[in-house]
């Protein structure tokens, strides 16, 4: 892939990843005000954790790492790698149905798990949503096999938009479910609005809330058929895993296998205390759990899916056809690459986040309560200071894939969680209501340690990484986004008193108010930290830009 193409598919990347997090934004504010951050948002949250957790799994570490270096090799064998496809899509779709089938058998099990001994009620309904969501495990699968295959061939538009088309539908679901079961006013005693409890919530409910969820799964994964056709693509069953190289995509499995069983259970652990600390509160003072740090994770993870993701993804058959030519200064200069662009755009995310970090909250959940709000905001600021570790991880599981190493990734998956299980540890020593800001520090300092690990793994494996390239650049966006920041956060001084009191807002002005702040303060945060680098001449942002401004150009011709 030639830098032009490099740069499109990117941008294509980013175009799709940005108009589905938008969607997603408006999907989980809806969410949010139906469901709430206390008991019944907590069941959702644990219905929705295996699925989740086996999608960012297969789409990240097994099938996204396993076939597209497989792929890559097998499309210069006689038959363009159609036998190889054919048996890979064969096996991968079995095995994702055997999958799903065990883990619907197996749901009480995991429900029992992660509740925390929360209480009959809560059970009950995390085990109705349980079963609802469940099937997912299947098209999640689906739909990161067909999205390799098309990123294999360099096929990236109806991948990057699929998600799109999940949040259309996920949308319509739940603005049904508001006009068909409109909000019943709980409040407690002080007149703030609660959400509906667990036995408040009957089968229809289940139904159309859960169910509409696994269908807009079920669209993101049928999306793609279309352009698998455009693309040539001819699919015949064909079983066993014997030619054309398949041993040594075996082997990467096996890794990979092993680091999904050691990645489910830090989400499993995680989960499980947060339900416990939960349990410990009243009806009038109750703890926030899985669902809130859920929130924090899902703003958290905006700036990474629009940069880092869509830059590391469009460079990774690159890293794979490097590694299959054994031209390491070229994979070494690519990995930079992916190192150093996303820094443009989350170091200042990281410096602004921390400022603005409850009005982020706010403003993208205005259906929960203020002190969600406020909490929410805390582990935010904590998560946020490992998005950039949490990037490099990302490039250094894919470029380890692409040199068919899968042992290194599980060492940083290994590292990762052992960091997990500690900070899960730590909870049973503090009050209840400390565990999401322990947790949420856990995932932090494990993404840092993690990350290191992989760059003095990736070290001894390709020698010098030429890190001080990086460390110059990084320096320098480093400085213009500190300096930004100051600014910012005078500005944001100033305009902040707008939405000083949340808890007497009504939805509309919560949203009204926490834009402004955010927008002013942005304001003068983007300009500050656009002129500061472009004093210190940071190549970087004038090569994202430059690449924005072709792009556009293009649209326009």
């Amino acid at each position: 892939m030639a830098d032009g193409s490099l740069a499109r598919s990117s941008l294509v990347m980013l175009g799709g990843s940005f108009a589905s997090r938008v969607l997603g934004v408006v999907r989980g504010a809806l969410l949010t005000a139906i469901i709430g951050t206390l008991a019944a948002g907590d069941a959702f949250g644990l219905a929705n954790t295996l699925p989740n957790v086996l999608y960012l799994l297969a789409a990240g570490g097994i099938l996204n790492a396993v076939l597209v270096p497989a792929l890559s090799r097998a499309m210069r064998l006689q038959d363009g790698g159609q036998e190889f496809t054919d048996r890979v899509v064969t096996v991968a779709l079995a095995g994702m149905l055997g999958l799903t089938a065990v883990v619907m058998f197996g749901a009480g099990f995991f429900v029992w798990l992660l509740s925390g001994g929360r209480g009959p009620e809560f059970n009950s309904l995390a085990l109705a949503f349980t079963l609802m969501c469940l099937p997912q495990v299947f098209f999640y699968g689906v739909y990161a096999l067909l999205g390799q295959i098309l990123n294999a061939r360099d096929r990236f538009g109806a991948f990057a938009w699929a998600p799109f088309v999940a949040n259309v539908v996920a949308i319509g679901g739940l603005v049904a479910f508001m006009v068909i079961y409109p909000d019943p006013s709980h409040v407690d005693r002080t007149g703030q609005h609660l959400p509906r409890p667990p036995e408040a919530w009957t089968g229809g409910m289940v139904w159309l809330f859960a169910g509409t969820a696994t269908l807009s799964v079920a669209a993101q994964a049928l999306w793609l058929v279309p352009a698998l056709r455009r693309a040539g693509f001819t699919y015949r069953p064909r079983w066993g895993l014997r030619g054309v190289g398949l041993g040594g995509v075996s082997r990467l499995a096996l890794w990979a296998f092993a680091g999904l069983a050691v990645s489910q259970l830090g989400f499993f652990i995680n989960t499980a205390v947060l339900n416990r600390a939960a349990s410990f509160g009243t009806a009038t003072h109750p703890i926030r759990g899985p669902l809130l740090y859920q929130v924090a994770f899902t703003i958290f993870m905006l700036p990474h899916a629009f940069i880092a993701v869509s830059i590391i993804t469009a460079l990774f058959p690159r890293l794979s056809r490097n590694a299959a030519d054994q031209d390491t200064p070229a994979m070494l200069a690519n990995f930079r690459r992916g190192l150093t662009l996303p820094l443009v755009a989350n170091l200042p995310v990281v410096v602004f986040m921390i400022i603005g970090a409850g009005p982020i909250v706010a403003l993208l959940n205005p259906g929960i309560d203020a002190v969600s709000i406020e909490l929410g905001g805390y582990a935010l600021t904590v998560m946020v200071l490992g998005i950039i570790p949490f990037g490099i991880d990302l490039l250094c599981y894919r470029t380890f894939f692409a040199l068919n190493d899968g042992r290194s990734p599980l060492v940083m998956q290994v590292v990762l969680t052992a960091v997990t299980a500690l900070a899960a540890a730590v909870t049973y020593l503090t009050p209840p209501q400390w565990a999401l800001g322990v947790v949420a520090a856990g995932m932090t300092v494990g993404n840092v340690l993690s990350s290191g690990t992989g760059l003095i793994l990736l070290r001894r494996r390709l020698g010098p990484l030429g890190l001080s390239r990086v460390l110059v650049s990084a320096a320098r966006i480093g400085v213009a986004a500190v300096v930004a920041g100051l600014l910012g956060w005078g500005a944001f001084v100033v305009v902040s008193p707008i939405a000083a009191d949340l808890a007497e807002m009504s939805t509309s002005q919560r949203v009204f108010a926490n834009a402004l702040v955010l927008g002013l303060s942005g304001l003068v945060f983007v300009v500050v930290y656009l002129a500061v680098a472009a004093a210190l001449h940071v190549s970087e942002v004038r090569e994202v830009g430059a690449l924005v401004r072709r792009k556009a150009v293009r649209n326009r011709g």
